[in-house]
């Protein structure tokens, strides 16, 4: 959590997300923030009074994001709220650059490649390694360097 966001107005905005997409979870939340015993506030955050937790820092510089996230990034709470790609669009971002990476890597060798012969490629792998091919001829190339 940024240290200009307000924690009462982020509980309150996750709470009302939380109850609307996943009711369940919220009420197993309640259950649980209810059998807390008093004494909940000094051992879980070593302070006196609950109302004192307010003021901590937050322990990450991960922004509190709004959950659920949304397919189209322009339009994610998530992201307009931490100004940037949030975790999940982050990690479909990294997965995408990893899917393309072989094809990008392939043009640079070889300019005349095409994206089918690239998937052609990237198929053709696959099923050797389901096959057991590609395992045999990984071991002949070994054995092959070391004799």
């Amino acid at each position: 959590m940024t240290s200009s966001a307000d924690p009462l107005a982020t509980a309150d905005t996750l709470w009302k997300q939380l109850i609307e997409h996943q009711p369940a979870v919220a009420a197993a939340l309640a259950m649980q923030l209810r059998a807390l015993p008093a004494s909940w506030a000094q051992r879980e955050l070593g302070v006196e009074r609950p109302h004192a937790a307010l003021d901590l820092p937050a322990g990450t510089d991960l922004a509190m994001e709004i959950a659920p996230y949304r397919a189209d990034w322009d339009d994610c709470p998530a992201c307009i709220e931490c100004e940037e790609l949030c975790r999940y669009h982050a990690g479909r971002s990294d997965g995408y650059e990893a899917l393309h990476r072989p094809l990008r890597e392939a043009c640079v060798i070889d300019p005349a490649v095409t994206v089918a012969s690239v998937f052609e490629r990237l198929e053709a792998a696959a099923e050797a390694a389901e096959s057991g091919e590609l395992a045999a001829a990984v071991a002949r190339l070994i054995a092959g360097q070391q004799g």
